[in-house]
């Protein structure tokens, strides 16, 4: 990711997650040998951020963990 507002939390290494946007999907794509890092903390919030921000302007978060499929509801 290269927005440099987001959390250094936020680096592959250290997430087990890439992160990009693609038109309005922001997709998160999740290694598979970590599938419950997406619910950890800061990466939940932030998730749950994106998508309120996200459903506001018209864009929503998608993440894919294996075979799953999820996309993250505004609340």
């Amino acid at each position: 990711m290269t927005d440099t507002t987001v959390s250094e939390d936020w680096q592959p290494l250290l997430s087990k997650m890439l992160v990009y946007e693609q038109g309005p999907q922001l997709t998160i794509l999740v290694d598979p040998d970590h599938p419950d890092m997406w619910q950890k903390e800061p990466y939940f919030s932030d998730l749950q951020a994106w998508a309120n921000v996200g459903d506001r302007i018209g864009k929503y978060v998608i993440l894919f963990c294996g075979d799953e499929v999820r996309k993250i509801e505004p609340v």
